[in-house]
């Protein structure tokens, strides 16, 4: 009986304690995010966002972790600590997922060494560094041509055109091109540019009437000849040399 005893006492003595729900997920995240942050050291043009948009990912671990632990009769606390930790980590990946939607979908503008101009026939930027939205509405007429020069060094800019009624004529991301646009219909355009960490210039160029109607400048016309008086004079004494 003692014996038995003791090695009963020294099994529970041996037994792992229970662990609380969500510390696998925890040391997951910690771990993912000081290598983003390090990496983001090293590499400061590198694009990061990605760890904002890669927030549900939390949420499906701590899933994983809650069915695993269930489903195998792992022993699990369960206690208001451990609600806690949960509550921290599913307010960390809806507040990452905000973030990541608002600067996928938001209008927000970080530029510099920029300048910008726009009007009824133009919309133009040169900017050192851009990473966010910038916009720009034009009223056009059926007929017109929207002609778009953008010149990039490094980054990219996807630009998009579309009517009041939201419907794109252009969605696309360019680089060193120019791209024309003819207008269907009267009505409002609104071109959108969205710059990923890009340095260089675009510009919008309305064209009234359309492209093909704005023409060449003519070639000057050639100077008329001038007559010299003294070679069309006729000769003196009747055509005869004089003496």
């Amino acid at each position: 009986m003692l014996g038995g005893k003791k090695i009963k006492d020294l099994k529970e003595v041996r037994e792992a304690p229970p662990r609380r729900v969500g510390t696998f997920t925890l040391g997951v995240v910690l771990v993912a995010a000081g290598g983003g942050m390090l990496a983001a050291m090293f590499w400061p043009q590198a694009d990061v966002r990605w760890m904002l948009s890669a927030s549900p990912v939390i949420l499906i671990l701590l899933g994983i972790e809650t069915l695993l632990a269930a489903r195998g009769g792992g022993r699990v606390k369960y206690d208001w600590l451990g609600m806690f930790l949960c509550f921290i980590l599913v307010g960390a990946a809806l507040s990452m997922y905000a973030a990541a939607w608002y600067f996928a979908n938001g209008e927000y503008f970080n530029a510099s060494n920029c300048s910008r101009y726009a009007d009824e026939t133009s919309y133009r930027m040169d900017y050192g560094w851009f990473d966010g939205f910038d916009s720009h509405t034009f009223r056009l007429e059926a007929g017109d041509a929207l002609e778009s020069h953008v010149s990039t060094h490094r980054g990219s800019l996807a630009v998009e055109i579309r009517d009041e009624d939201g419907e794109f004529l252009l969605k696309e991301t360019l680089f060193n091109e120019v791209r024309t646009t003819v207008i269907p219909k009267d009505g409002d355009y609104t071109v959108l540019a969205h710059g990923q960490q890009v340095s260089g210039s675009f510009s919008f160029l309305v064209s009234r009437g359309g492209a093909e109607n704005v023409l060449p400048p003519e070639d000057p016309e050639p100077p008329e000849e001038t007559e010299d008086p003294e070679a069309e004079a006729p000769p003196e004494n009747g055509g005869e040399p004089a003496a």
